[in-house]
């Protein structure tokens, strides 16, 4: 039986054309959850509360974003940034901690690509002498398990979602 081989997963920097990719990543993050209500892609960007999470991309200092890609192809993307607490979105701990938001295309999850990009952002975030990152994640989603076995613990909770927080170690 011959074996295909599966083409490598390489991670860099985002680049500033890939902005769409990233809007794309940003609404599988937020429309998660398959539904009936789910908006279509333009329609869930124009949110307020999404809208926000991308403006004025790479303009802040400490904007920090990693694409992942396959055969040439962006497959996933993760990024962190800081927020103030009167203009702060969901995962927000303190103007000290960047926001995580990580996405991956449906058809490349559950294949060690979101445990990449993490790693990644990790390893940014130790360069950067960062202390820590946040994130948020629905209590329900089966990503909260990955971000427990990235070292990410939980440090509040609402009704439905859980704010978990990393330290690193630099």
């Amino acid at each position: 039986m011959e074996q295909t081989q599966q083409p490598s997963l390489h991670l860099r920097r985002a680049q500033p054309e890939e902005f769409p990719f990233l809007q794309t990543i940003l609404y599988e993050a937020v429309f998660w959850r398959e539904s009936p209500t789910k908006p279509a892609l333009a329609e869930g960007l124009a949110y307020p509360e999404v809208q926000k999470v991308l403006a004025h991309w790479g303009e802040r200092t400490g904007d920090t974003c990693v694409v992942a890609h396959i055969a040439g192809q962006p497959v996933g993307a993760a990024w962190f940034r800081y927020w103030q607490a009167d203009d702060a979105m969901r995962g927000y701990l303190d103007a000290q901690t960047p926001v995580l938001v990580i996405g991956v295309l449906d058809g490349y999850r559950r294949q060690g690509i979101a445990t990449q990009l993490i790693a990644w952002l990790v390893e940014a975030a130790a360069r950067q002498a960062i202390p820590q990152i946040s994130l948020m994640v629905a209590k329900d989603n089966h990503a909260r398990h990955l971000y427990t076995q990235q070292r990410f613990v939980e440090y509040a909770a609402t009704d439905d979602s859980l704010l978990m927080v990393r330290k690193i170690i630099f």
